[in-house]
């Protein structure tokens, strides 16, 4: 058994702990109710106090988890190419590979690493059934933050040293010089499952119906199960973005203008993504994200709307896990408005209690927060309400066929000097179980005013 296999099981131990002076105090729920008594309540106070506890170490256990995987899975060959080659495709140049896409002016041809990483991408396409139209990027490309060289380290044995002249520089992670202030991304985070490399359609299983079994006398026969599975398609959707920049920026060899370009590129891709994801449509040619999923719980607060309250956060809770769902990625979503409604409403007038705690967490559960879940929805005479999510987020899919294809349009803003860098990409989004999510959809959340 691991550290957080531990974690939880001591979790689960206090719990149960904290619900027999509960139970006892609460009895069937109507007239033999009685408050607890003072050794009951230290015992359930203990109890929940280590629960919480409990909880953040668990929070922290996970999150190791997910870094010593992602630092394993660099060390890992990336498709066919050896440690070595790995390491060295953080010398590629988003911008060497626009300066010499087909129409860019003066441009010259692919060379080196864009021309070996333009020709995977182009067998990623084909097998995606997406033929790249100009420059591209294979998947092993794409991440989700900025990559900046810098010419002041070498790779080599031991410590970093000063470059020789020629010698190749290294990548490591800094913060862009320039910066877009972007929604957070956070499916990711919250245990989305990013599925790479797929061609054509792609059909995703799901049992609607499990199994039944029945007690039986010895030579009785057994009723028949009616077992049922259902398959939904993942397709290929078009998702585009372009970013207009002038020749002069364009020329730079500065690592601060490579990692501005591909931080603008990528976030502006993850934002739609999620938001897809998130609240698409299905029409239009948009994934259906969750809230317009057919089937996925709901809770209604109120005609016109309700603020948050704990008895919404825990049926929200309820609702999934009633569905007998093996919960192994558990969270909240919300927006910034509900997260502050949430941090400044006390759980009942007698404690110091908050709805979601300082470290983020509401029911001793993760909650991620974004701006990109929706504040604007109606109901009733209510404008302005919030959305809110429970779920196991490892029944999100998201699909990508292919890697990024690049074309440089150079003619429509040529007066001005500037060239538009347009961004084609292939992506769906698929709630693979409707009932492993919950939505309220009629929160009403403010911002808190200073007192």
């Amino acid at each position: 058994m691991n550290y957080l296999q531990q974690l939880r099981e001591r979790r689960d131990a206090a719990l149960a702990r904290a619900r027999v002076p509960f139970n006892a105090a609460r009895g069937d729920g109507g007239a033999q109710a009685r408050s607890m008594t003072a050794e009951e309540t230290a015992t359930y106070d203990a109890a929940m106090t280590e629960v919480r506890s409990l909880a953040t170490q668990i929070l922290q256990a996970e999150e190791q988890e997910r870094l010593d995987a992602e630092a394993a899975s660099r060390s890992l060959p990336v498709n066919n190419h050896n440690t070595s080659e790995a390491r060295s495709l953080a010398k590629y140049s988003l911008l060497k590979a626009v300066r010499s896409a087909p129409g860019y002016p003066g441009g010259g041809k692919l060379e080196g690493l864009e021309k070996e990483m333009h020709e995977e991408a182009a067998k990623e396409a084909r097998a995606a059934g997406e033929p790249l139209k100009g420059v591209g990027v294979p998947q092993m490309l794409i991440g989700g933050g900025a990559e900046q060289r810098d010419n002041g380290v070498t790779a080599g044995g031991g410590a970093f040293t000063q470059p020789e002249d020629g010698a190749a520089v290294v990548a490591r992670t800094l913060r862009p010089v320039i910066d877009l202030s972007r929604p957070n991304t956070v499916l990711r985070e919250l245990g989305a499952q990013f599925l790479t490399g797929l061609t054509g359609n792609v059909g995703v299983p799901s049992q609607t119906q499990g199994a039944t079994s029945t007690w039986k006398g010895e030579i009785d026969e057994l009723d028949k199960s009616n077992q049922k599975f259902g398959s939904a398609d993942m397709t290929p959707h078009r998702l585009g973005t372009f970013a207009v920049r002038s020749l002069q920026f364009l020329a730079q060899t500065a690592p601060s203008v490579e990692a501005m370009l591909r931080t603008d590129l990528e976030n502006s891709i993850m934002e739609a993504l999620e938001v897809a994801a998130i609240n698409g449509s299905g029409t239009n040619n948009q994934p259906k994200g969750i809230l317009q999923t057919d089937g996925i719980n709901s809770l209604a607060l109120g005609t016109n709307g309700g603020a948050p309250t704990r008895a919404m956060l825990i049926g929200m809770q309820a609702l999934v896990e009633d569905q007998n769902i093996r919960m192994d990625s558990p969270g909240f979503l919300f927006n910034v408005l509900t997260k502050a409604t949430l941090l400044n409403t006390k759980v009942d007038s007698g404690t110091g209690i908050f709805l979601m705690s300082d470290n983020g967490q509401v029911l001793a559960t993760r909650a991620a927060v974004t701006s990109l879940v929706p504040k604007n929805l109606t109901k009733g005479t209510g404008t302005n309400l919030s959305a809110g999510i429970f779920g196991n987020w490892r029944d999100l899919l998201i699909g990508q066929w292919g890697g990024l294809d690049i074309t440089v349009d150079p003619y429509t803003l040529a007066t001005k000097g500037e060239v538009r860098i347009i961004l084609q990409s292939f992506f769906d989004v698929l709630v693979q179980r409707a009932k492993a999510f919950a939505a309220v959809k009629d929160i009403i959340a403010t911002i808190p005013q200073a007192a």
